[in-house]
């Protein structure tokens, strides 16, 4: 799996706001390096095998995308999982009780595996029922596995899903609200806003650059502004030498 690797740079002067992170104060949390967080998930996957005798699959979304998939970060502060069906008792316990042993052996926080941290941020959000849904089957099919092991597979979010939610908490931050500096929501970060969309232009868009309604048209209840949008546009292109956002008035063949 080839991914493109970010080109280091300055703040962005125009906002004021950090390539790194829209929010003054870093989240609350314990660093996991990529590796320890590699063996973290083996153990788990392992431990709901031997207890459930099932394979499952969860959704991963959030800050430990960028560790384990994109490879962009080298560690990450919390693993939040969305389920993709309801648990049975059984298999609760099982997680719990993995996450729990885990926690004990490689110093991991658990409450984001616990509370299905992915679903508990989209309701902070006002996504409900239908939203939930939408992401988890858009997840599915996008197909994108983050890891895998014998009893656990994690795939990622839906990227227009992720990228969306970004936007709309950089729009809140930009604007002066709470979008990023709360504790809840954690930071928005330029760098892993460029790397998706990055991917879509890339991969998904097979180079040509994402358009605005393309985001527009999906879980409409993430409002984002205007001025967001001019701002990860205007990162990707200073970081790439190449626009990776156009507005839907511009020209359909335009690769540039």
């Amino acid at each position: 799996m080839s991914h493109d690797t970010l080109v280091e740079g300055p703040s962005t002067p125009a906002t004021g706001v950090s390539r790194h992170s829209t929010a003054e104060r870093e989240p609350p949390g314990m660093e996991i390096d990529t590796p320890t967080l590699t063996n973290a998930l083996s153990y788990v996957s392992h431990r709901l095998l031997q207890k459930t005798r099932e394979h499952h699959t969860f959704i991963v979304t959030g800050d430990v995308l960028f560790s384990l998939f994109f490879r962009s970060k080298r560690t990450t502060r919390a693993v939040e999982l969305l389920q993709t069906s309801t648990l049975s008792l059984k298999q609760k316990e099982a997680l719990v009780s993995g996450v729990l042993k885990t926690t004990e052996k490689y110093g991991i926080g658990r409450d984001d595996w616990l509370n299905n941290a992915g679903e508990v941020v989209m309701r902070r959000l006002n996504m409900h029922g239908g939203d939930v849904e939408e992401v988890v089957a858009r997840s599915l099919v996008q197909k994108e596995i983050v890891f895998s092991g014998d009893g656990m597979t994690l795939v990622a979010v839906d990227f227009l899903y992720e990228l969306r939610k970004m936007l709309h908490l950089l729009s809140r931050e930009l604007e002066g609200g709470d979008g990023s500096g709360s504790e809840e929501m954690g930071g928005v970060y330029i760098d892993d806003m460029v790397e998706l969309v990055r991917r879509l232009v890339t991969v998904e868009g097979r180079g040509r650059s994402l358009r605005k309604e393309v985001v527009e048209e999906r879980y409409k209840t993430l409002v984002f502004s205007d001025g967001a949008w001019a701002v990860l546009a205007e990162e990707y292109e200073r970081r790439f030498g190449e626009k990776g956002l156009r507005e839907d008035g511009d020209e359909v063949g335009d690769r540039s």
